[in-house]
């Protein structure tokens, strides 16, 4: 996940308002104690509140449940015992690590992951890595969630002792689980990934962003955009066309591109040309003529689609492991079959996409 300047400003503009009643809160208790703190943050979102309602014509939402939540345990304090403050000043700091943490998790603006590329340089944090921290958060969250939960229960109706031990050694005892969990978890995902093919991920100019495993990529859920190379051979009487195997989980037994197939994480665009037209035609692609790219959304996933021409006279013999035949298709077939579930769709697109390049490479062979 990457956002440009402008979009941090104003995703730090939308949040941080809400955040700021509880952050003086905890600035506050530190130095002047809990009911300073409590009142100070208060009068904070109450001011934000009438700011908002003034200037804007709205009441932000954000602030108006931070308020609330502030009012809600400030009541339960005077309710009960003033003394309650106290014991509920790590229900406050809980609250205000899970606005945060909440917001990453649960959200396409990974908030902690942003604050990790500023501190630590280098830190690779592509889509992948995104979600696995994503992931991580998730947990953390449900177990933090608890756990103030907890604490709150404890500060209302439980003994001291109890209190002390959930909100003190009960958060550690908290940390150590979630590192446990998100360590066995990691290790099964590496052992199951290792066995997989890796795809680079990358940006709509065809920048590489990352890699993730193909299992991740293909999860129709994710739809990380990565690079394919396709490549329509043009005979002197049309399209050559391949016969996607029945075995194949997308299109079975469509007609489809003459080549196409995934650029592998440590391949660039010529060398997965190469690579792909070989494996399934049998056919150097030294004369393939690059003629555009496009994005091409599925059920299943999300490509930045590479498209080359590549004149042809001769017979092909397709690689019958990976091809069920071809045949060369006449331009007038093909435009009376399509929509009529003969192609894929994917083909269908591109043969509309960059029908003229097929004419004219055609006739400079003819």
């Amino acid at each position: 996940m990457r956002l440009n300047a402008s979009k941090k400003r104003s995703l730090a503009g939308k949040l941080l308002p809400g955040m700021l009643p509880l952050l003086l809160f905890v600035g506050v208790e530190l130095i002047w104690g809990t009911t300073a703190g409590l009142l100070a943050a208060l009068a904070l979102g109450f001011i934000q509140l009438l700011w908002f309602w003034i200037r804007e014509k709205r009441v932000d939402k954000f602030i108006l449940s931070d308020v609330g939540f502030l009012v809600v345990l400030g009541g339960l304090a005077i309710l009960f015992d003033n003394a309650l403050l106290f014991k509920l000043k790590p229900v406050f700091i809980g609250a205000a690590i899970l606005l945060l943490i909440g917001y990453s998790a649960f959200s396409d603006n990974n908030l902690v992951m942003l604050m990790s590329q500023r501190y630590f340089k280098g830190l690779v944090t592509g889509p992948f890595e995104s979600w696995m921290m994503q992931q991580m958060l998730k947990v953390f969250f449900w177990l933090m969630a608890s756990h103030t939960l907890l604490t709150l229960g404890a500060a209302l109706w439980m003994p001291h002792a109890w209190w002390a031990a959930i909100s003190g050694p009960g958060f550690y005892v908290l940390v150590a689980f979630m590192l446990g969990i998100t360590w066995i978890t990691n290790q099964q995902r590496r052992k199951k990934w290792s066995r997989e093919e890796w795809l680079p991920l990358v940006d709509e100019e065809g920048k590489v962003l990352g890699k993730a495993p193909r299992s991740l990529v293909h999860n129709g859920q994710l739809k990380w955009l990565h690079p394919v190379v396709h490549v329509q051979v043009v005979a002197p009487d049309g399209l050559w066309l391949q016969k996607r195997p029945m075995h194949k989980k997308i299109q079975p037994g469509k007609w489809d591109t003459a080549v196409g197939g995934h650029v592998a994480s440590d391949e660039d665009i010529s060398i997965a040309l190469q690579r792909e037209t070989q494996e399934e035609i049998g056919l150097k692609a030294d004369g393939a003529i690059p003629v555009g790219r496009y994005l091409w959304r599925s059920d299943i996933e999300k490509e930045l689609v590479f498209v080359f021409i590549l004149p042809y006279e001769e017979i092909i013999t397709p690689n019958p492991e990976e091809l069920d035949g071809g045949k060369v298709w006449t331009f007038e077939e093909i435009r009376e079959n399509i929509g009529k579930g003969v192609f894929t769709p994917n083909f269908e697109t591109e043969f509309i996409k960059f029908e003229q390049h097929f004419y004219k490479t055609q006739a400079q062979i003819v």
